[in-house]
């Protein structure tokens, strides 16, 4: 019985030192979906047809991000992208798109860039330099991409 108890407390103890805390979401993306993809939204998901970006964009963590748009019949939902790399966890990053409740209506694999930055707290600016002291790199990568809905 000691020997159960000991393997059972051992087990929760590794669960819970594995688990992540869940980046909060934070409405600072500037890029629309452009910057990840070479097409359109509506041609990775048909259901963004005739949609207007509403510039409600932000992001959930360094590798979710999700851009808010109107569809054509008014209903606002965000599309994201999430990189499937296997030290993320997309599936517990979506839900905290929304605020309160998240609803996801649509979902799939397609490729995108990811960017990937890095910068330096001290650096020297020259001319022209968008991020001075940042250095980009680009891959292309596996997202998982979806649409959701809030309320």
């Amino acid at each position: 019985m000691k020997k159960v108890l000991a393997v059972v407390s051992l087990c929760c103890a590794l669960g819970a030192a594995g688990q992540q805390d869940i980046p909060e979401r934070q409405m600072n993306v500037r890029q629309g979906p452009e910057a990840v993809f070479d097409r359109p939204p509506a041609d990775i998901l048909p259901a963004l047809a005739g949609a207007k970006a509403t510039g409600e964009n932000g992001r959930v963590g360094p590798e979710l991000v999700f851009w808010g748009f109107e569809q054509t019949d008014g209903r606002r939902v965000f599309f994201f992208a999430c990189a499937l790399r296997p030290e993320f966890d997309c599936a517990t990053r979506v839900p905290a798109i929304c605020p309160v409740t998240t609803t996801v209506l649509q979902t799939r694999e397609t490729s995108g860039t990811m960017v990937r930055r890095n910068c330096r707290n001290v650096s020297m600016v020259g001319a022209g330099e968008v991020r001075p002291g940042c250095d980009d790199r680009s891959a292309t990568a596996s997202m998982a991409v979806g649409l959701v809905s809030c309320g």
